[in-house]
C-alpha cells in the first residue's frame, strides 16, 4: 500500500463546495449531486467530504456512485456505489468497471453545506 503515499500519483479531479438553499434555519432546496465531467481511467480513486455545519455525531457523508455510458440508451448505467464517511479520506478500488466511467456523489438532504474532493490514482 505504500504506492499510495506518493502525492505525485494522485490527480485532483474535483474540489467543490455547495450549499443548500436556506430560509432561516430550514432547508428549502437540498444540495444537488456532485458530478465531475471527468472520465476516470483508473480503478482507484480517493474521496474526502467535509461539512462546516455537520453535527458532531454525524458520520455519514453520502454515497459515491459509479456509472458508465451505455450504447443502448441516452444515459448512464449504474456500476458500483460506495458509502463515504464524513471527514475521513477513503481510497476506493472499483472492481466491476475499472476504466472509462464517471462518478457522482449524492449528499444527504439534511446537509446545509458540503465540500467534495476526489482524486484519481495514476500509476505511470
Amino acid at each position: 500500500m505504500t504506492q499510495f503515499n506518493d502525492a505525485n500519483k494522485w490527480n485532483l479531479i474535483m474540489d467543490s463546495t455547495k450549499n443548500a438553499t436556506m430560509s432561516g434555519e430550514k432547508i428549502i432546496q437540498s444540495i444537488a449531486a456532485f458530478e465531475p465531467s471527468h472520465l476516470f481511467l483508473s480503478s482507484i480513486v480517493a474521496v474526502q467530504v467535509f461539512s462546516a455545519t455537520a453535527k458532531p455525531n454525524w458520520y455519514k457523508a453520502g454515497y459515491l456512485n459509479q456509472a458508465i455510458p451505455v450504447p443502448f440508451s441516452l444515459g448512464l448505467a449504474l456500476g458500483e456505489f460506495r458509502f463515504i464517511p464524513l471527514y475521513t479520506p477513503v481510497i476506493i478500488k472499483f472492481l466491476h468497471f475499472q476504466s472509462n466511467y464517471q462518478v457522482s456523489f449524492e449528499v444527504p438532504p439534511y446537509f446545509q453545506d458540503c465540500n467534495f474532493k476526489i482524486w484519481e490514482f495514476v500509476d505511470n
